[in-house]
């Protein structure tokens, strides 16, 4: 058992020594179908609202600190402003923040920060996302040395409501490691391994 742990962290390790972007947190949509959306689009103010509290969201954070993942998390993100960039199709997002909790929304394990992004809107193009751009994430256990981080939703199950269009979602968020960072994580997973030795 102890072998297999520390294969599976040596693999771990060399993975993310390749400088490619590796998986952050991810979630698969909560929803069990459109009346409960995770989403909400304006279309007459310009804005998008978006957020989780009740049981269903499962985190995954494979790349926070530790690993694992959050049943039952929450999420919250601000009110974004949209710009027109395409008619009815794609909007310019503002600066807006994405907070992941698990009972309080003012202490949140995992914040995303963005300066920017894109909105394509699915009634009018067949598909949807939103993704970030000038992305920053923050937490308690989110290792330094990160850079090139993204994120995006994928929205699904489009219901217009007169000037209101409501979405469900699924999330993923990415980085790419700077060499520090990989002796944080090489000492987080060496700390897994001697946790599970200790117990075996």
């Amino acid at each position: 058992m102890y072998n297999k742990c520390l294969l599976s962290a040596l693999l771990a390790v060399g993975a993310v020594s390749s400088h490619a972007s590796f998986t952050v947190a991810t979630f698969a949509d909560p929803a069990s179908g459109s009346g409960t959306p995770l989403f909400v689009f304006d279309k007459t103010n310009k804005t998008l609202d978006a957020g989780w509290s009740v049981d269903g969201l499962t985190l995954q954070t494979p790349g926070l600190i530790g690993g694992g993942s959050v049943a039952d998390a929450r999420f919250v993100m601000s009110q974004v402003a949209l710009t027109e960039l395409i008619p009815n199709t794609l909007y310019q997002m503002g600066r807006g923040q994405v907070k992941f909790y698990t009972s309080d929304p003012s202490s949140p394990f995992f914040t995303v920060d963005f300066d920017g992004g894109l909105f394509l809107d699915p009634f009018s193009a067949g598909a949807s996302e939103l993704r970030g751009n000038m992305v920053n994430f923050s937490g308690p256990n989110v290792p330094g040395g990160l850079s090139q981080e993204q994120f995006a939703f994928s929205l699904a199950n489009a219901v217009e409501m007169g000037d209101k269009i409501t979405y469900t979602a699924s999330f993923t968020s990415s980085a790419v490691p700077e060499p520090g960072t990989l002796a944080v994580l090489g000492l987080g997973i060496s700390g897994l391994i001697a946790r599970r030795r200790r117990k075996s």
